[in-house]
């Protein structure tokens, strides 16, 4: 139990690590080259994929991983602004924590129709609620030169559309990335099935 316990936590540590720099590195890539796609209902918000090697870092690796590779996409972005870092690592972990509610049930498995589209509607779901909470709260309070509390209220139904669509974005891609992945290394999951019977 010993080795195989250290051989899992080796491989969480390595996943962890990878997906955590992915975030960061697509976070960097992004605003260098300016990836980001702009929302056309306001520009100021912008669609980017670093959510999605964080959904993954869930999937593979458990809330942990996801819950870290969140915590590096917003020290990534707090280099450049703070506030932002915490939105978006914030809408991330929402995504993941809405998946979370739904996969955590056992049966049936993770790659099941059914259950992947009611851990896609959670995720998005939990998004687009916790994210118009948080706007609505924060934004007249941090960005009160741009942004009124009935100014936001007026634009929630664009940051909810925007959420909306970056949810699906993330968990979507999230989910098709870790679908080819467990189908080239089976192995993985194989892994982890046998070490929760071991613990």
């Amino acid at each position: 139990m010993s080795r195989l316990y250290t051989k899992r936590k080796s491989i969480f540590i390595a996943g962890t690590a990878i997906l955590g720099a992915t975030v960061a590195v697509l976070d960097w890539l992004s605003k260098t080259f300016s990836l980001k796609v702009p929302f056309p209902l306001l520009i100021v918000l912008r669609f980017d994929v670093i959510g999605i090697p964080a959904a993954m870092a869930y999937f593979l690796f458990g809330p942990l991983s996801g819950v870290i590779a969140c915590l590096v996409a917003f020290l990534s972005i707090s280099f450049r602004n703070p506030f932002s870092g915490f939105l978006k690592s914030l809408a991330e972990l929402a995504t993941i924590v809405g998946a979370f509610l739904i996969l955590r049930v056992r049966s049936p498995p993770v790659l099941h129709k059914y259950k992947k589209i009611f851990a896609g509607i959670s995720s998005v779901a939990l998004r687009v609620v916790i994210m118009a909470v948080v706007n609505v709260l924060l934004l007249p309070v941090f960005l009160s030169s741009f942004y009124t509390t009935e100014t936001v209220i007026a634009l929630l139904p664009v940051f909810c559309i925007f959420n909306a669509i970056q949810g699906v974005i993330s968990i979507a891609g999230g989910f098709l990335v870790y679908e080819a992945i467990m189908l080239r290394l089976p192995s993985l999951r194989a892994d982890r099935t046998e070490t929760k019977k071991t613990i």
